[in-house]
C-alpha cells in the first residue's frame, strides 16, 4: 500500500484527508493512521458496511442521494452503477463534513459467493472515488476475480491509497497554483 506516499504528497501541499469505507473495512484509514505524525494530514474515517450503519451515521439528504435499495440492487449493472454513486457521494460528504481538503470513499463487493444470484454478474469489485479541491474528482473501479475475501479487502485498500496519491499528485493546488500552509489544530 502507498499510505506513506499519499501522506508525503498531502504534507507537501499542506492538505488533509478524510475517508469513508465499505468493503475495505477501515483498512485505508488504518494504513493512513499508521504513518508517523498522521494527525498532520489525516482527519479520520468511518466504515459504512451495512444499511444499519448508513442509517445511523449518514444524514437523510445524503441517504436520498444514494438511491433506493430496490433500484440499486435490481441487477448486476444497477448494483455496479450504484457503487459509483455511493463512492462519489460519500467522498464528497467526507470532505465536506470533516472539513478536509480531500475525501476518499470506497464501496463494492468482496466475495461474489455471498451476493444474491441476480447480483453475482457484478463480480468482486470496488469503486473508489477521490474528491479534492477545486472540484477535482477521480473515480475508478477495480475488479478482483478469484481472490479471498481478505485479499479483496487488501486489494481495495491498496487501490484507494494509490488513487489518493495519484490524485494529490495530479490535482492543481487550490488557489491557482499557490500551496497553502498547513495550520495545526490547537487541542
Amino acid at each position: 500500500m502507498s499510505a506513506a506516499a499519499a501522506a508525503a504528497r498531502l504534507r507537501e501541499r499542506g492538505e488533509r484527508v478524510a475517508t469513508v469505507e465499505g468493503t475495505s473495512g477501515g483498512l485505508v484509514a488504518a494504513a493512513l493512521q499508521a504513518v508517523p505524525r498522521a494527525s498532520s494530514f489525516f482527519l479520520g474515517g468511518i466504515v459504512v458496511y451495512s444499511r444499519h450503519a448508513a442509517r445511523a451515521l449518514l444524514p437523510p439528504p445524503l441517504m436520498r442521494r444514494l438511491g433506493r435499495a430496490k433500484d440499486n440492487y435490481a441487477d448486476a449493472p444497477a448494483y455496479r452503477a450504484s457503487k459509483r454513486v455511493f463512492a462519489v457521494e460519500l467522498a464528497r460528504w467526507a470532505r465536506e463534513s470533516m472539513g478536509a481538503d480531500w475525501g476518499v470513499a470506497e464501496s463494492g463487493a468482496t466475495d461474489v459467493s455471498t451476493l444474491p444470484p441476480r447480483l453475482r454478474g457484478a463480480g468482486a469489485f470496488s469503486c473508489v472515488a477521490v474528491v479534492g479541491p477545486g472540484g477535482f474528482e477521480l473515480v475508478e473501479f477495480v475488479d478482483v476475480a478469484g481472490k479471498s475475501r481478505k485479499a479483496s479487502m487488501l486489494a481495495f485498500a491498496a487501490h484507494a491509497l494509490t488513487l489518493l496519491e495519484r490524485a494529490v499528485r495530479e490535482a492543481p493546488p487550490e488557489g491557482g497554483g499557490e500551496r497553502k500552509p498547513f495550520e495545526k489544530a490547537k487541542l
